[in-house]
């Protein structure tokens, strides 16, 4: 039985993903045609200042996954149940200091956007921050169960759950939308979804897992146990929550609802990128935490993160070139006309990911050594200089200023700090890296790059041009890597996978 939850949980974990970023990509545009680029911008804005509220979670989440599967394999079924009624007591505090913290924020409201929006828009993010900041603090205490349920191993049911969530509020937006109706209604919908994820996940711990929550003694211990494990993931969320929005609010309180729009859009392909990258990276823990006990060299360890991060570049390179020449005309047909600079905010994040993520495979080497505190700690140091930047940058650029922000901190903080640390603490062999990185893969990228750009001749732009430009510029791509870029290891990987997919088929 479980072997079929994790195998099947691992193939709707990659059909949730899909059919979110599919459901996405199509949903998308359709909002901002019926929202208007204003309220879009309005709707991002206020989506991402409350998710500023949400890091109170302290990634107690995480936390719970972890300490009840330590239970369950010590068969302490009394201690697990005092361990969910402490978490319960906590995720209760959080939500009533995130219901006073909104409330504060709620009354100050006017005095925060009063540069940047309208009467109009205010009255209206009053009315969405409002529903989104109780809907946060009732449904909050849900990742407590989210997290039983992971570590009972039960994969298929959440993600079930979560596959028939993001259908159901496509289906209901569209209906919604087409009817008239705009931004607090997509608010009050996903309220309403988040608010019966909780009951229905409850449910399942409660009745088919029979997991009690109770108090069998005040263990004090058990708190200082579960923020010592959560603060670098609460960093982390930080971290994350800076990096990719906090050009949102700023541009929200020095712009306009307009600028957040345009910066949203661009910010999106970024995370779509990173996305991307996970294919390899999350499989190699296991693989690296064996050698680093085996005592592996530096010079071992970068062998590994210059194969795994080829395969990364191979991968990523193809989708920035096809970015490089197309992104443009895609963001035009896609979200329209107004959104012409965030393929340039785009396209700023995007180059240095690049380079970012292929080294992601480093971040399973730092949790091997147990050495990743230090990377929490630079991220999030990088991240706060990030938010005085982004505020100096997007007063005389808008937009494009809060990506520049973003940009600067991904060099200084993912590259060169991290590479320095890699180098002279972590003993991997950076200089090698690159120099190994680069050969062949690079000079490939820019050759079908180059070409591919003549297509950009053709002056009709339609869906059917861009699809069949997009054909062309990957025969091109893949002709370049096989003949100038990929080496023999490569090859017959592509190969062996090629030979596997053709035997399934035919």
């Amino acid at each position: 039985m479980q072997i079929n939850q994790l195998k099947f949980g691992i193939y709707l974990s990659y059909a949730s993903l899909f059919i979110s970023n599919i459901t996405n990509l199509i949903l998308t545009p359709f909002i901002i045609r019926n929202l208007g680029q204003s309220e879009y911008g309005l709707y991002m804005l206020i989506g991402a200042f409350v998710g500023y509220i949400a890091v109170l979670d302290f990634g107690l989440g995480n936390a719970t996954i972890r300490f009840v599967a330590k239970y369950r394999a010590e068969n302490d079924k009394r201690g697990e149940e005092n361990f969910l009624f402490s978490t319960f007591i906590l995720y209760s505090i959080i939500s009533l200091i995130i219901l006073i913290i909104g409330t504060v924020i709620y009354i100050n409201l006017d005095n925060i956007f009063s540069d940047s929006l309208t009467l109009k828009e205010i009255e209206i993010a009053k009315v969405m921050f409002i529903i989104l900041v109780i809907s946060l603090a009732l449904t909050l205490p849900m990742n407590l169960f989210t997290g039983i349920i992971s570590a009972y191993e039960r994969f298929v049911f959440p993600r079930l759950l979560t596959i028939s969530r993001i259908l159901v509020r496509a289906i209901i937006l569209f209906v919604l939308l087409s009817l008239g109706y705009k931004a607090i209604a997509i608010i009050i919908v996903d309220a309403i979804l988040n608010l019966l994820m909780m009951i229905i996940n409850m449910s399942y711990v409660i009745l088919k897992l029979n997991v009690k929550i109770r108090l069998h003694r005040i263990d004090k211990t058990i708190f200082k146990e579960i923020f010592s494990y959560s603060a670098l993931i609460f960093i982390s969320v930080v971290v994350d929550q800076i990096y990719w929005k906090i050009g949102h609010l700023v541009l929200g309180v020095i712009a306009s609802t307009s600028e957040v729009a345009i910066f949203a859009i661009g910010m999106v392909f970024g995370q779509y990128f990173i996305v991307f990258s996970t294919a390899i990276s999350g499989v190699f823990l296991p693989k690296i935490t064996k050698m680093v006990v085996n005592k592996a060299t530096g010079e071992e360890l970068t062998n590994l993160l210059i194969k795994t991060g080829r395969l990364q570049f191979l991968m990523l390179g193809f989708v920035l070139g096809g970015f490089v020449l197309f992104g443009e005309r895609f963001i035009l047909l896609w979200a329209g006309p107004g959104y012409k600079n965030s393929w340039f905010i785009a396209l700023l994040v995007m180059i240095p990911l690049l380079l970012v993520l292929t080294q992601t495979i480093g971040i399973s080497i730092l949790q091997a050594k147990n050495m990743h505190g230090f990377r929490a700690i630079v991220y999030l140091c990088i991240s706060i200089i990030n938010i005085f930047i982004s505020i100096y940058l997007s007063k005389l650029y808008g937009s494009v200023g809060a990506a520049i922000g973003t940009t600067l901190s991904l060099i200084f903080g993912n590259i060169i700090a991290m590479n320095l640390y890699y180098h002279f603490k972590v003993h991997l062999n950076i200089p090698r890296f690159y120099k190994e990185l680069f050969k062949g893969l690079l000079i490939s990228l820019l050759g079908s790059v180059a070409i591919g750009s003549m297509l950009l001749l053709a002056s009709s732009i339609s869906w059917v041009s861009l699809i069949l430009q997009c054909i062309i510029y990957s025969i091109l791509y893949s002709i370049f890597m096989w003949y100038f870029g990929m080496n023999n290891y490569e090859k017959k990987l592509f190969l062996g996978e090629f030979n596997k997919i053709k035997a399934r088929v035919f």
